[in-house]
């Protein structure tokens, strides 16, 4: 039983240290794996139970409660209007700058028919590509010179487009002015932070994470924030961006959809791929697309923003 025990402590232990994301930085991305310490914790705590070890096996068991109580919003559709209005097709998909299936991309992007479409990682390939495909966008690349890669938007006919810069310390986000046709304008920013892999990086993502919160703040609704946030949706920079700018997870409702990494198992995928909106705005349907040679899934998001 000791075989169990001691996977079952670290499992309690990731379980609560996970809480202090905000000031050791790795225990963020702990964070990440709430889905797997709850399956863990149910696992070794029913087995210890039956091992007779019950006070190991209460306390693994509980903290499978805790992980369960985080990830259940998820499965619970918010209460909300009716999704009447004008619908929006949302796109937000990180191509991986050395991915070349262009066309293959190229097609899927044809077949999905979005209204606003948000490429992370595109590179100077990925902007001639798409520059040059036969698509009914315009193209808005956010890549200065200097950089390897930023954020490219894909929008329709008349949309208005503005970039916050894509240097590491700069927010990485762009924002898209999209004219519905009611009359009315959906403002939406795309958003690609830098990956928490060092404490350096993790307070600069932390820094960008925030600057989404307060650009939705400082705006009147309808709103739209999308895109590679590198965070999942129990992290604490997350739950901060959309406490400060008043936004809903459009994941509510429609389960765990694990965008990363595409390339592993299902098992050890976390959802760090994000589309959140501001009230006024229905989420009418979610949905993760194919494996296009990217180490994230596409997500596709449908929205009605309503009258």
């Amino acid at each position: 039983m000791i075989l169990v025990a001691l996977p079952a402590v670290v499992v309690v232990a990731a379980t609560v240290s996970a809480f202090f994301g905000r000031w050791v930085w790795w225990l963020d991305l702990v964070a990440n794996f709430r889905p797997q310490l709850g399956v863990a914790a149910v696992v070794f705590g029913v087995t210890l139970m039956v091992g007779r070890w019950r006070r190991l096996g209460t306390a693994t068991l509980a903290a499978g409660l805790v992980n369960a109580a985080l990830v259940a919003p998820l499965f619970i559709a918010p209460s909300g209007p009716d999704a009447e209005g004008v619908r929006v097709r949302v796109v937000t998909f990180n191509v991986f700058a050395s991915n070349d299936r262009y066309e293959e991309v190229i097609g899927y992007l044809r077949g999905v028919d979005a209204d606003v479409v948000f490429l992370h990682e595109t590179s100077a390939p990925w902007e001639e590509a798409l520059g040059d495909a036969d698509l009914p966008y315009e193209v808005f690349p956010s890549r200065s010179d200097e950089l390897i890669f930023g954020t490219l938007v894909l929008a329709r006919p008349g949309a208005k487009v503005v970039s916050y810069g894509f240097a590491p310390s700069e927010p990485r986000a762009v924002e898209v002015e999209l004219p519905l046709a009611d009359g009315r304008t959906l403002r939406m920013l795309g958003v690609h932070t830098l990956a928490p892999t060092t404490e350096r990086r993790a307070a600069l993502r932390d820094a960008q994470l925030r600057f989404a919160g307060e650009w939705a703040a400082a705006r009147r609704p309808p709103l739209v924030v999308a895109g590679d946030l590198n965070a999942g949706p129990w992290s604490w920079a997350f739950a901060r961006m959309a406490e400060l700018g008043d936004l809903q997870d459009s994941a509510r409702g429609f389960g765990l959809q694990l965008t990363f990494p595409a390339t592993a198992n299902p098992a050890l995928r976390v959802p760090i791929d994000h589309v959140l909106h501001s009230e006024g705005v229905t989420v009418v349907g979610r949905r993760l697309g194919p494996r296009l040679g990217s180490d994230h899934f596409p997500l596709v998001v449908d929205l009605v923003v309503n009258p």
